[in-house]
């Protein structure tokens, strides 16, 4: 007898667990599409979405075998002011040349051949002196001045064909 009770009572309760999970599941799906709905609004306001046609090929998937190197090395090594220290102290950084790495496999790879790259080499020398300019001694690293300078460099030829640039000889004092 106590075996049958127990089976009515775990039957009722499975059948009121069920009737309690279909009405929340009711009550709940109009405020979840309501959520989806706004979430789709505010990202199509900002234009999250990312668009792979209208980016430029440049710096997606290369290898090495894919960059076009071009060296640029000056006749003397580029002496650049940093930002004073906390100390008051003038500090300088110094390179002697750099190297820009052009991807052929980018949509707009005949607009930066070496030539090109030679050609504008003051533009690109700027841009790196004024990345290296924005850091005191304790702040500037070659990882930080190329990062910036590439980004500098992307944005003043709006391309993305150019994907790295090496500094040669980088130092501070």
């Amino acid at each position: 007898m106590k075996k049958n009770i127990f089976s009515v009572i775990i039957t009722a309760l499975t059948a009121i667990n069920v009737i309690l999970t279909a009405i929340m599941f009711f009550v709940m799906l109009p405020s979840f599409q309501k959520t989806n709905a706004l979430i789709t609004q505010v990202a199509s306001v900002l234009n999250l979405e990312l668009d792979a046609d209208n980016d430029a090929k440049g710096d997606a998937d290369y290898t090495l075998k894919d960059l076009e190197i071009t060296t640029v090395s000056f006749e003397e090594q580029q002496t650049i002011n940093l930002q004073n220290s906390a100390d008051g102290s003038e500090h300088y950084a110094i390179f002697e040349g750099y190297t820009v790495s052009v991807n052929k496999k980018a949509d707009d790879y005949d607009d930066f051949k070496t030539d090109v790259i030679t050609a504008n080499q003051s533009v690109i020398t700027d841009c790196i002196r004024n990345a290296i300019q924005k850091y005191d001694k304790d702040g500037v690293t070659e990882d930080k001045v190329k990062k910036d300078a590439l980004a500098a460099i992307q944005k003043k030829f709006d391309t993305k064909s150019i994907v790295e640039i090496t500094i040669s000889n980088f130092r501070k004092q």
